[in-house]
């Protein structure tokens, strides 16, 4: 199955905050459609945040991002103020 690992650096003092917002507004977005989050760590000598997404293929990655994008700008949240760098890298889970 494809997935998305996704490394986010988050601005110094920032990370706590970060976390509570993926936690209370990102994370319930994606379940809300249907895009569940599979995992999250947190690597705190480094500031990042790191979590991972699946999907079943290009199409479902795009209706989903679509559908993500429209939920978002529906609830008037802004995304990714607190992020300094963003890294996603596309892989196949074994």
């Amino acid at each position: 199955m494809p997935a998305q690992i996704r490394i986010y650096t988050i601005n110094k003092g920032e990370l706590d905050n970060f976390i509570k917002h993926f936690q209370e507004e990102t994370k319930p977005i994606h379940e809300k459609v249907g895009w569940p989050v599979v995992a999250c760590w947190v690597n705190r000598p480094q500031n990042e945040f790191i979590w991972v997404r699946t999907y079943e293929d290009e199409a479902d990655l795009e209706a989903k991002t679509k559908a993500f994008r429209e939920a978002v700008a529906e609830a008037g949240i802004t995304l990714g103020t607190t992020v300094a760098k963003m890294e996603v890298r596309d892989v196949e889970m074994a």
